[in-house]
């Protein structure tokens, strides 16, 4: 993900499997903890399977990092430019986060070109 250093494992492969089963329609609801407190939620929903909601929250920041609005600054902007039309940034993110965002699974590239997508959005 563009504010993480590293990738979460877990949820790579519950995008990746979510991609892959579009047609299933499996409800989804995971809380997790990784990497020095980073939290993660994601949901999908019955009533809109195609949309997927990520909601991460960072832990507090070192004293030389620049934060804005609970992110590293620069990094509503570089989400943005990243992912355009794949990806919504809610505002306000859920309550306990510091984003969410909303993606539309329906516009990942065809074929493998997906992979690369959501190693980029982890």
């Amino acid at each position: 993900m563009i504010l993480l250093q590293s990738h979460s494992r877990f949820l790579l492969q519950t995008l990746l499997n979510r991609a892959q089963n579009l047609e299933k329609g499996v409800e989804l609801d995971h809380h997790w903890v990784e990497f020095d407190d980073v939290r993660y939620h994601i949901q999908v929903s019955m009533k809109n399977p195609h949309f997927l909601l990520l909601s991460v929250s960072l832990p507090t920041p070192s004293s030389e990092t620049i934060f804005v609005c609970g992110l590293p600054f620069g990094a509503i902007e570089a989400i943005k430019a990243a992912y355009g039309n794949l990806v919504q940034i809610l505002d306000p993110p859920r309550d306990g986060f510091n984003l969410t965002l909303k993606i539309n699974l329906s516009k990942l590239p065809a074929n493998q070109g997906y992979c690369l997508v959501m190693e980029g959005i982890i």
